[in-house]
């Protein structure tokens, strides 16, 4: 019966894609797969199919490679917070897997990390963070030379600190111990977050728990207002969910693959060879289908740069593309939704206010992206 269901919902939310907007939206690539790691333990705390981990591992046991840059979650002070390192083992890598949904500062700490390390590097990062290293790599042939691969995680946005201290607060109380550990999503589909702690309670939540805040844009970094970059133009390899209703009954949850370039396409027939991926042949639709509400949101700078001054914000509007009423109405929701998550007076009524009122308000706004 949910199988039925969900092929229902599948056929009523499928859009038709135009080859100017999949131009437009995705950018240029080469090939398309639906993947996830071989080897079941390099999915155990993968937010989606392990694709990333099995890739890099691959790629450093052959010698392609003799770093990855990637993400890791600490607790500082009780606090999550993101920084990056340099992975050079197999277990580095696996300790970075998963999401991070919390600002990070990529120029200033994983520059200079890819400038000191000796040696041929792949780098993981949001599509800001790449296309940040690409312009960097036209002035500085140095750091173009130890740049193996870049790719890109698709990315609708991301929070600032506040929200993920909010939601941590929260589980310490509930646990009554200080946080030891924090993953925010993990398992099949949608997943939950996962928080430790030092009197050994594990709390775990569906993810919605933090992610009703995130997807209503309380708390949103700034610099998303002006990005429309969903899937990484600039990468070698863009990596990210695929959504649709019609792959969320298989047993093994994948991952979407944009091979943009020769040289990531290289690589990644290199780890497929090898027997590190599982992966089969998709369609360009069928990543814009898993991707229906959040890509063209995104895109839409123009809704948000028409929005703006009603908040105080500048966007400039890079892309020039048209905005219905849905779409200004929908950019309208955001801006009002950080501008209200700002407010030293009023923010604390966001976390009072009931949650089934917040889900409401969240299809809303789904609802509207979803006219897009």
């Amino acid at each position: 019966m949910r199988k039925m269901l969900n092929q229902v919902a599948d056929k009523l939310l499928r859009k038709s894609w135009t080859e100017s907007r999949i131009n437009r939206l995705v950018g240029e690539y080469r090939e398309l797969y639906h993947a996830y790691a071989s080897e079941d333990s390099l999915r155990v705390n993968a937010a989606s199919g392990g694709v990333g981990s099995a890739l890099l591992i691959s790629l450093l046991e052959q010698g392609e490679i003799d770093g990855a840059l990637v993400c890791n979650t600490d607790i500082e002070n009780e606090k999550v917070r993101a920084h990056f390192t340099i992975a050079t083992t197999k277990q580095e890598i696996l300790a970075a897997q998963g999401s991070k949904y919390v600002e990070t500062a990529f120029i200033r700490e994983a520059l200079p990390l890819i400038r000191q390390f000796n040696g041929r590097i792949a780098v993981v990062g949001l599509p800001c963070d790449i296309s940040n290293l690409s312009r960097w790599e036209v002035k500085d042939h140095d750091l173009a030379d130890k740049v193996k691969l870049k790719i890109a995680l698709v990315c609708g946005h991301n929070s600032r600190t506040e929200l993920i201290d909010e939601i941590s607060q929260q589980l310490r109380k509930e646990a009554a111990s200080p946080l030891r550990s924090y993953q925010f999503r993990k398992g099949h589909w949608r997943g939950e977050l996962e928080a430790g702690f030092q009197n050994g309670t594990t709390i775990r939540k569906p993810f919605s728990y933090f992610s009703l805040y995130q997807n209503l844009f309380f708390y949103s970094e700034k610099k998303c207002l002006v990005c429309h970059d969903h899937f990484g133009y600039q990468a070698d390899i863009s990596l990210g969910d695929v959504w649709a209703y019609r792959f969320k009954q298989d047993p093994i949850k994948k991952t979407g693959v944009i091979i943009r370039t020769r040289q990531g396409s290289d690589l990644w027939q290199s780890s497929y060879r090898g027997g590190t991926i599982t992966a089969t042949s998709l369609d360009i639709c069928d990543i814009l289908d898993g991707q229906a509400r959040a890509a063209p949101f995104h895109y839409n700078v123009s809704a948000r740069s028409r929005v703006a001054p009603l908040f105080g914000y500048k966007v400039p509007d890079k892309v020039k593309t048209r905005v219905s009423w849905h779409a200004w109405l929908t950019a309208l929701i955001t801006l009002f939704n950080m501008r209200w998550s700002e407010s030293v007076q009023w923010n604390r009524l966001i976390f009072r206010l009931p949650r089934p009122l917040l889900k409401a308000y969240l299809y809303l706004k789904k609802g509207l992206e979803s006219l897009s």
